[in-house]
């Protein structure tokens, strides 16, 4: 497939930029030509460039807001996704949606696979697993639960105590470009190495100091990566860390 099939929405956040870095011929238009609050702008979009595959990154991303305010969540990843969702199944042929989901729906300790029960801790995370449980409505689909963060670690500080499978954003994009041009349907949990926050934290600032990690965090988010490592033909995830 050429990836200027492929029309991503969300094109100017975090991910996208990084993705349009690896494929600058994906069709990204950005959040005030295409609306995913309004259906005929996204249906115009998909008749003008009939993609092949929509890879919709869009979202309200900020977990304690969530917790301030519910309506980015449930008008952006739940209200956004369905409109999306609506359109791509509406296409002649209906189109394949790919959706980016959280880690943060896992719950005990990991690594977790992609079948096991999902839990929703704060309104960030269900407002992630309703867009999850619409996407799943398609009969084409594939949802990518990733764990990222922007490079260099942004905060002051780092919590302590919690295990994850985190990228930064330059090491997880190939991998997410690599599922996106496969065949690959269902769930798909793209990550690194089992990690600690504060050594995925330091490999970019080595002297960052600890907080306690707040409840809304999930203590294990860490993830069982072996469909990511067969589905990308990957033996070893640890090879593609940039930073030590």
């Amino acid at each position: 497939m050429k990836t200027s099939e492929i029309l991503m929405i969300g094109g100017s956040g975090l991910l996208g930029r990084e993705i349009l870095k690896l494929a600058p011929d994906i069709v990204a238009p950005d959040h005030k030509k295409l609306d995913i609050l309004d259906g005929t702008s996204i249906y115009s979009y998909l008749r003008v460039y009939e993609p092949k595959i929509v890879l919709h990154l869009a979202a309200a991303t900020n977990p304690p807001q969530h917790e301030k305010d519910p309506i980015p969540g449930i008008t952006v990843n739940i209200t956004g996704t369905a409109n999306i969702a609506r359109m791509c199944y509406q296409s002649d042929p209906a189109i394949k949606l790919i959706y980016v989901s959280t880690d943060y729906v896992y719950h005990g300790k990991g690594p977790h696979l992609e079948d096991e029960p999902v839990k929703a801790t704060s309104r960030f995370i269900l407002s992630k697993l309703g867009g999850e449980c619409v996407v799943q409505m398609l009969p084409r689909f594939l949802i990518l639960r990733l764990s990222f963060g922007p490079v260099p670690f942004p905060w002051e500080n780092v919590y302590e105590g919690q295990w994850n499978s985190k990228l930064y954003v330059d090491e997880i994009a190939p991998f997410v470009l690599k599922a996106v041009l496969s065949d690959a349907e269902g769930i798909m949990n793209i990550g690194g190495p089992r990690t600690t926050l504060e050594a995925y934290a330091r490999r970019t600032r080595p002297n960052i100091e600890t907080i306690s990690k707040p409840l809304w965090v999930p203590d294990d988010t860490s993830m069982d990566l072996t469909r990511m490592k067969k589905t990308l033909c990957i033996d070893d995830e640890a090879k593609f860390l940039k930073r030590r």
